[in-house]
């Protein structure tokens, strides 16, 4: 029995693995339809103003642990139901916060059906983009569901039937900013007697290709008064100064800019030398009035500097792909 025990050992042991092999072969899962990108996505495109059209490729896919053995007709369509239910699960009743669906004069798809063909196991559908106008203190999405296929059936998991595209554009200046270098002061009161105020960091959205828009001092990126705060920072190299122009969209809280410039730095990785990292730093001095409290308003003065970092892959050769986010 000593002599034969391995043996039976070695016997077992093939006949597993050809087992193994043999489930491989067939399809372990029900084989469904489903996008690419499912459930909320952030999608990033380089703001143009220029013809105003960004195109982006929306991919389908379907499922398995096998190869795709037939031509597959998908058909897609906006689900207008979709949004309303998203914003009352993710915020409740602070419909300032909801997501905005995005109006049918700034999409156009170039067909709403594709083909998977056999052999493959995706499928990309062309989609046209228009976000000039678009005021980006609110967040807009576009709702898409997988309405008829050929050949087997959407999936029935949640939200995967469903891409929700979040539109987000971006520019050179766009992003989420370290802003712990900058001071917030009452303006009323010497320095040496207080406390200095603070907010970590400060999210830019895009305004226009040389523009981004920011909340002034203390305003958090969710107050419900956001709107009341709202900066718009452009950006321009006049001569060999690089400057940055503050104005207010409100008068109410007596907006003044003391300084606005900017630099950029580039680096490449150590580790990684096709990514380039670049930093721009915003050296800002500013004064407004919080009017949470309009009986009592406080005088602020922001002082200081932020810097966003931004990575670029320079082996992708699109430009308008090559950002990290």
């Amino acid at each position: 029995m000593k002599k034969i025990f391995p043996y039976i050992i070695v016997m077992l042991s093939f006949l597993f693995i050809v087992a193994c092999n043999d489930e491989w072969e067939e399809e372990m899962y029900e084989k469904t339809i489903s996008f690419g990108k499912p459930g909320v996505v952030p999608i990033y495109l380089k703001y143009t103003s220029e013809g105003g059209v960004i195109p982006y490729k929306l991919p389908v896919v379907v499922t398995g642990t096998t190869d795709n053995d037939r031509d597959i007709d998908v058909s897609i369509k906006v689900d207008n139901d979709t949004v309303a239910a998203l914003n009352f699960e993710r915020f409740r009743y602070r419909t300032d916060l909801h997501f905005i669906q995005l109006d049918s004069e700034n999409y156009e798809f170039e067909s709403m059906n594709t083909t998977i063909p056999k052999g493959e196991n995706s499928a990309l559908i062309n989609l046209n983009l228009k976000v000039q106008g678009l005021d980006l203190i609110n967040k807009y999405i576009l709702p898409l569901r997988i309405a008829t296929t050929s050949s087997y059936y959407p999936t029935t998991r949640k939200y995967y039937d469903v891409s929700m595209l979040e539109i987000v554009p971006f520019n050179d200046y766009s992003g989420i900013y370290s802003a712990s270098s900058g001071l917030i002061w009452d303006r009323t009161r010497s320095e040496s007697s207080q406390t200095a105020l603070n907010v970590p960091t400060r999210e830019a959205r895009v305004v226009d290709e040389n523009s981004i828009f920011f909340f002034a001092g203390v305003t958090e990126q969710e107050d419900k008064n956001r709107a009341t705060y709202k900066l718009k920072a452009s950006f321009d190299v006049i001569g060999s100064d690089s400057l940055v122009t503050l104005t207010a969209d409100s008068a109410k809280i007596n907006f003044s800019q003391q300084k606005g410039t900017f630099s950029i730095q580039r680096e490449m990785d150590p580790l990684l030398p096709y990514l380039e990292r670049r930093y721009i730093i915003v050296e800002l001095e500013y004064e407004y009035d919080d009017i949470t409290n309009p009986s009592f308003p406080l005088k602020y003065r922001f002082k200081g500097s932020m810097t966003l970092e931004r990575k670029r892959n320079t082996l992708i050769p699109e430009e308008d792909q090559q950002e990290i986010f």
